[in-house]
């Protein structure tokens, strides 16, 4: 784990005129959001179809599903690297706003430490309880959504909280000026990187097809400069 240690106070930032009002975000985590290559949802996608992911993995979320199974990692190795950066921009966001300066001899190391592919059909739903052994941060890819997904949504629009096969991330209690949930419509290609504790749950869709996603454990770790 790294050890971030916060500031005991902060700066107030620089307001230009007393018309101006700068927004502090000093609570909560934040659900950081990225679009991947389309050589990794490719890539990934062609393993499930090919029938080559590792045998199943059962027991690691909470729900119904149709498989979950690890992702093998001559698959995963070659694609690392997009995981590993979204992991450093992630924690180096926050720790730049309400932490010290990392030391320079000290080099960030991300291990994924578990990935796999989680393949769902209609009514299937997943929640996430926020215990990801040991680890700092999840992930949550999308490779795939089912055909009429959004045909359905339009007709989810007209009930009064429309839910039906999307991603919600959940964290303390609604108070005035502050949410408690965020939902997303989840498309191929979308990446959410988010701390692992934090509460999530996937709704269940009508419609015929398949949801393809992929969750994956991260563990982050301090490396001295060798280099001198």
């Amino acid at each position: 784990m790294i050890d971030l240690e916060h500031l005991v106070y902060h700066e107030t930032p620089i307001v230009v005129s007393s018309d101006d009002l700068v927004c502090l975000r000093p609570f909560g985590p934040a659900v950081g959001h990225a679009t991947m290559p389309d050589e990794v949802v490719r890539a990934f996608n062609d393993d499930i179809d090919g029938g080559t992911a590792d045998p199943d993995w059962p027991g690691h979320l909470v729900g119904n599903m149709n498989e979950e199974r690890l992702i093998p990692t001559d698959v995963l190795e070659p694609h690392k690297v997009f995981f590993t950066n979204a992991a450093l921009r992630y924690v180096s966001n926050y720790a730049s706003r309400y932490c010290r300066p990392i030391a320079d001899d000290i080099r960030p190391q991300v291990t994924i430490q578990s990935a796999w592919y989680v393949r769902q059909g209609p009514g299937d739903v997943t929640t996430g309880k926020g215990a990801s052994y040991n680890a700092e941060l999840s992930c949550i890819g999308y490779l795939q959504m089912p055909d009429g997904i959004e045909e359905e949504w339009s007709r989810d629009d007209q009930d009064h909280y429309p839910a039906q096969g999307h991603i919600e991330f959940m964290h303390g209690s609604p108070t005035f000026l502050n949410r408690a949930s965020f939902m997303v419509r989840p498309k191929p290609g979308d990446f959410f990187i988010f701390p692992a504790d934090m509460y999530h749950t996937v709704y269940p869709f009508k419609s015929e097809g398949e949801r393809r996603s992929f969750s994956m454990n991260i563990i982050l770790s301090e490396k001295e400069d060798d280099d001198g």
